[in-house]
């Protein structure tokens, strides 16, 4: 083996370079390092036999430079020297870790030097990966770890202990957030060595648990999650045997500290729950501000006010949801009880704009009753949280709690709809809830869910551009204080940017919207209620929001659940499907194309092999492939009218080519050329002057309408003529069936023409129209 070039420059510039300069030359010697793998990593026996005697040596002298540094005088050569400590022990592998108890001595008195908070946190850092690398040689641990890791557990509390009252901790809350991932991912792998700390450790970080607006630091999210799984981890350094009663102890002590503080922020209502647990509140004084928290070492920091105290219940939430995503040491019992007890007294405090809104404590001031109302709905959310954790802990488990978790969360959605964030925690619950038991829920729950759906779509087809324009245009007129209604003003008198030329919506994907969280959370839901929920439960405008929704949206999730999930009316009858939708959106797929082939097996009887796939007839093909893929798989002749909003693209080539546009209006006679590319986002054409884009924006602000679709019987004995020359039938042969062969001649035009004045009994006809609500109550009728 080879001395590597870069071994030699490494030892020429640590014995050249003065130990002032080294921190700039730290990225070119760390680089260094990385490449000299292969002699730091050989076995002695390896390194004997080796021919090039210079190497072992080299590596020692590099070592001993590290060590010269390590112990120095210099704070800049001691934190290169945790640098080059970092890389070697990373590269290294055992054949450094065996000699390194020096060089962990070594980082251990940089944290109790007067050195910069960046050598001490270097030093956490690579002493954490240090003991963690040890773990899996259990001589090593024997003989480093144990004698080693107490100090290191002191050094960092002594860095985060609390000062006397009303003193700044010194230390920034970037490198407490440090020692408290450290501590986290000792506590599992040494929890005997660690045990003796425990109660030092809770003092110590008690503060960062559950925050509030009273104390005198700000805590940042990640301090307060590394904390909180520090803690969650405590647990490990129970005695054997006793860390699931550890764990269970934490739980109802956190449950019991939440309910106090409910007792305090809750006020200024008179509350109706009654506690199923066997919790009974003390009494709560008036006068004054609420109040909770203590000095003692099992109390978090002391708060007042209505807005600190939904602060720390909300930290207590979260704390408890943390518990059930942190794994155990043992199998532990879950008081699911207690929890759901918890969640049910929050989900019954409501704003009194609600029908069911609590009922109001006289004695309490308007300004905390405002407080109140103002933090509910961060409670809310982080009681959906606590809830989506449950179902994740326990998965199948949960779903004898389903239906009391649906109740809770109808009540949080309906009171607190119009906050994002608790949109969002409501519709990532729904998802879980919907995965867990949406099969066999009853049509009155899924009645109950008609809000949340609603809210669905709209912040769906808000966030890909549809919907937002016509917004303002749908608000009610003002109203004077005679009662008289006022026309709105102009908006141009007072807003000069009025007059600009309105710029056309681009459209918006679903890949767009990923940025936002609560339209994301939507999105990641819409396919759930098309396929998870029972379709025969709703209603068909319910259903019908949710399949255009789709088809704007771009989902290709949601549409492919939407097609092998028809809707069937209360009659039996199935509905349309959105099939040219998305194989015109997705025509690449290899999902939609599985199932654009199996519709055509379908359509040719359940052949499998492509020699028996021949087309006698293209139009007894397409009868055959509607009537199973829209019908049900019903062999009776219906006709079935589907009407649907198209693309003002296609108006556009209708006026360009001189000819009626590729789907046949109502009250249109003219032809489709079959072998005319189809636009690309035929979605709206224009009908009496107005764009049917406009019309749905104007569905959508008020709430939105379904797709129009409408089947009827056809009467027995009457058989309906199909255009099959160049209508719609012709228009979805060419997107979905395979092109027949195209017989030359004049034998074969005759040939086409005498098929075309046939008669096309039991066929479908589709008839891509517009209707006026009026029209369609005549129909209806």
């Amino acid at each position: 083996m080879s001395v590597p070039s870069e071994l030699r420059v490494l030892c020429r510039r640590l014995a050249t370079t003065p130990p002032d300069e080294l921190p700039r030359l730290c990225p070119v010697l760390v680089g260094h390092v990385s490449r000299c793998g292969g002699p730091l990593s050989a076995m002695p026996d390896a390194e004997a036999k080796d021919k090039a005697a210079e190497t072992p040596v080299l590596v020692h002298k590099l070592k001993t430079h590290i060590t010269t540094l390590l112990n120095g005088r210099s704070s800049s050569g001691r934190f290169a020297a945790v640098c080059l400590v970092k890389a070697v022990i990373d590269v290294g592998g055992w054949e450094c870790l065996r000699g390194s108890i020096t060089w962990i001595r070594g980082l251990i008195s940089i944290l109790q030097k007067p050195d910069p908070l960046a050598s001490k946190e270097l030093s956490i850092i690579t002493l954490t990966k240090i003991f963690m690398l040890l773990q899996g040689y259990q001589t090593l641990v024997r003989e480093m770890a144990t004698p080693t890791l107490p100090s290191y557990v002191t050094a960092c509390l002594q860095l985060v202990k609390p000062l006397a009252s009303g003193k700044p901790l010194k230390a920034p809350m970037s490198f407490v957030d440090s020692i408290a991932c450290s501590l986290s991912k000792l506590v599992a792998l040494y929890p005997t060595t660690m045990r003796p700390f425990n109660a030092q450790i809770r003092s110590a970080l008690r503060s960062y648990v559950a925050p509030t607006s009273a104390d005198s630091i700000v805590v940042p999210r990640s301090l307060r999650e590394n904390t909180r799984h520090l803690f969650i981890m405590l647990h490990y350094t129970a005695p054997k045997n006793t860390s699931g009663e550890e764990w269970i102890k934490a739980i109802r002590a956190t449950i019991k500290t939440s309910h106090a503080t409910a007792d305090q922020v809750f006020r200024a209502v008179h509350e109706s729950w009654q506690s199923a647990t066997g919790y009974r509140g003390q009494a709560v004084a008036t006068d004054g501000e609420p109040s909770g928290g203590g000095e003692a070492a099992d109390e978090l920091p002391a708060w007042s006010g209505v807005g600190a105290g939904a602060e720390r219940l909300v930290g207590f939430l979260e704390y408890l949801a943390d518990h059930l995503r942190t794994a155990t040491k043992a199998p532990v019992t879950l008081p699911l009880g207690e929890l759901m007890d918890l969640t049910a007294r929050i989900s019954l405090i409501t704003p009194p704009s609600s029908e069911d809104a609590a009922e109001l404590n006289i004695s309490i001031g308007r300004d905390e009753k405002a407080d109140l109302w103002s933090a509910l709905p961060d409670i809310y959310v982080a009681a959906a949280r606590l809830h989506t954790a449950i179902i994740l802990r326990l998965g199948n488990g949960a779903l004898a709690l389903s239906t009391e978790i649906l109740d809770q969360l109808t009540r949080i959605f309906d009171s607190d709809r119009r906050i994002p964030s608790v949109r969002e925690a409501a519709y990532t619950l729904a998802k879980e809830l919907v995965l867990l038991s949406g099969p066999t829920l009853p049509k009155l729950t899924v009645d109950s869910l008609a809000p949340l759906l609603q809210s669905c779509c709209v912040d769906i087809l808000r966030a890909t551009g549809h919907g937002e324009a016509k917004a303002q245009e749908q608000a009610p007129p003002a109203t004077s204080a005679n009662g008289t209604s006022s026309k709105p003003k102009d908006p141009s008198t007072g807003n000069a940017d009025a007059f600009l030329t309105a710029t056309t919506t681009t459209s918006i994907t679903a890949s767009s919207i990923r940025r936002i969280n609560h339209e994301a959370s939507a999105l990641a839901l819409l396919p759930y209620l098309l396929s998870h929920l029972p379709q025969s439960h709703l209603s068909f405008d319910a259903r019908g929001l949710l399949d255009r929704t789709a088809i704007l949206a771009g989902s290709r999730d949601a549409m492919l659940a939407s097609c092998l999930h028809p809707y069937k009316d209360t009659r039996g009858r199935f509905y349309p499907s959105i099939l040219p939708f998305l194989i015109r959106q997705f025509p690449r797929d290899q999902g939609v194309e599985v199932l654009r082939t199996n519709l055509l097996r379908a359509a040719r009887g359940g052949s499998s092999s492509p020699s028996q796939a021949t087309w006698e007839d293209p139009r007894e093909g397409l009868d055959s492939l509607l009537k199973r893929s829209m019908n049900g798989g019903k062999e009776e002749e219906e006709e079935v009218e589907l009407d649907v909003v198209m693309d003002d693209a296609v108006e556009g080539e209708k006026a360009s080519t001189g000819a009626s546009s590729g789907w046949q209006l109502e009250g249109e006679s003219s032809k489709m050329d079959v072998d005319a590319p189809a636009p690309a986002n035929a979605f709206f054409t224009t009908v009496a002057g107005q764009t049917n884009g406009d019309r749905f924006a104007e569905d959508v602000a008020s709430p939105p309408s379904p797709l129009k679709r409408k089947a009827s019987l056809v009467e027995p004995g009457k058989p309906k003529r199909v255009d099959t020359g160049k209508g719609a039938n012709a228009m979805v042969n060419a997107v979905i069936m395979p092109k027949p062969q195209v017989q030359q001649g004049a034998a074969a035009a005759e040939e086409n023409e005498s098929d075309s004045d046939s008669d096309d009994e039991g066929s479908v006809q589709i008839d891509m129209t517009l209707e006026d609500d009026e029209e369609e109550d005549e129909a209806d009728e």
